[in-house]
């Protein structure tokens, strides 16, 4: 079963609630679904790397607007790659406050904000690693890499969100379990693939929502 656009997820989540008649909420449940995934899914296919360019004398600079969770930050100086450290705002003052440029050694954040310690001393690139927020499914954007590599998390959380609207307390149990092994398998696998290299992805073969569908209206 084909499941990696946008359209597809409609029509398979309809299928699998086994209603006709949810075609306007649909696209609620996914949009739900992406809320939760975006809580707590952490893997590759949602990092992303932002590179910006320091300035001599200026600590403070903008993380990026659709970061969920910081992974790291790196910066380069020549053919060098270094790790900044991070430090709480009370350790950077402890430790680096008679400092007042140089070259980066810690970060600290205060909320939007990231604060490079000691301020740079000159341009040097900055790369923030970090989880980034799903692109948003729609008819506009069909597809984004965690539907494609895990489209059962799509399926499985969009039912479970189904069977919440429909106050279906079988439906949401059982839909809530397939789920969370669903997301359990993709985070055992991430876990894995760190120290592998290997990428697992997922896919819906045949018909398995045939033991977890509602009876029909």
């Amino acid at each position: 079963m084909a499941l990696s656009t946008y359209s597809e997820l409609l029509s398979t989540v309809e299928n699998y609630l086994n209603r006709n008649d949810l075609t306007e909420i649909i696209p609620t449940f996914i949009t739900l679904t992406e809320n939760r995934l975006n809580r707590e899914l952490r893997v590759r296919a949602n990092m992303v790397r932002a590179i910006t360019t320091t300035t001599a004398g200026q600590a403070f600079y903008d993380f990026p607007s659709d970061m969920i969770e910081l992974r790291n930050i790196t910066y380069n100086s020549g053919s060098q790659s270094f790790a900044l450290s991070y430090l709480s705002p009370e350790s950077v003052s402890r430790e680096y406050g008679s400092i007042t440029s140089g070259r980066p050694r810690a970060y600290t954040s205060l909320g939007t904000d990231l604060k490079l310690t000691p301020a740079p001393d000159a341009a040097y690139s900055i790369n923030i690693n970090y989880y980034s927020q799903l692109r948003s499914l729609s008819d506009s954007v069909t597809t984004n890499d965690v539907l494609k590599q895990y489209p059962s998390l799509y399926l499985f959380g969009a039912c479970l969100e189904g069977a919440i609207y429909l106050n279906d307390t079988e439906q949401t149990n059982r839909f809530g379990s397939v789920f969370q092994k669903a997301l359990d398998d993709v985070q055992r696998a991430e876990e894995a693939a760190r120290y592998s290299g290997t990428v697992m992805t997922t896919s819906i073969q045949g018909d398995p929502g045939a033991m977890i569908r509602r009876g029909a209206h």
